[in-house]
């Protein structure tokens, strides 16, 4: 009996250990792990559309939401106060840091404020329209990374945003 009891405190402790590393999907870069508040759910109905247009993937970056979740606060400040010249100076803060990358679908540099709102990218969480992101399917081609970004306001609706980026 003390002899079974030992061979199945081993068996069981092989398979806690096993169960551990099933758990690992093997991601070790942080710009690839996504956040567990939607985003898994937009990335995939995005590249499925992708694929149904025969178009190209593109792939989460940490990065990119983080510049996407700036533009589209300062899209909701835009709302609040109607400047368009605060807007164009804090987009131009804020896209200063990407460089040589440049945003291709979503709130671009040649974007209005209101033609953004118009195409439902940003949006609330509800009426976000994804087909605003395969509009000019040339330019949905050159992505491949994907930015999406979430805020709450303070009336407790959320508004969504999605940028689409040319790293190379």
């Amino acid at each position: 009996m003390k002899r079974f009891k030992k061979v199945l405190a081993l068996v069981l402790a092989g398979v806690l250990a096993l169960a551990m590393l099933t758990a690992c999907d093997g991601t070790t870069d942080p710009d690839k792990i996504m956040p567990e508040d939607g985003t898994p759910e937009v990335v995939l109905t995005v590249n499925n559309m992708a694929a149904n247009k025969g178009l190209g993937q593109v792939e989460y970056s940490a990065k990119y939401s983080a510049v996407t979740k700036a533009l589209l606060e300062n899209w909701l400040e835009w709302r609040n106060d109607g400047s368009n010249t605060k807007y164009r100076e804090n987009y131009d803060k804020i896209t200063a840091e990407l460089g040589n990358v440049k945003i291709v679908v979503g709130l671009t540099k040649d974007t209005t404020p209101l033609a953004a709102q118009a195409n439902y990218n940003p949006a609330t969480r509800t009426s976000f329209k994804y087909d605003s992101l395969f509009k000019d399917e040339s330019a949905f081609n050159l992505a491949e990374k994907i930015g999406v970004a979430y805020v709450p306001t303070s009336n407790g609706t959320v508004y969504q945003a999605v940028c689409l980026f040319d790293v190379n």
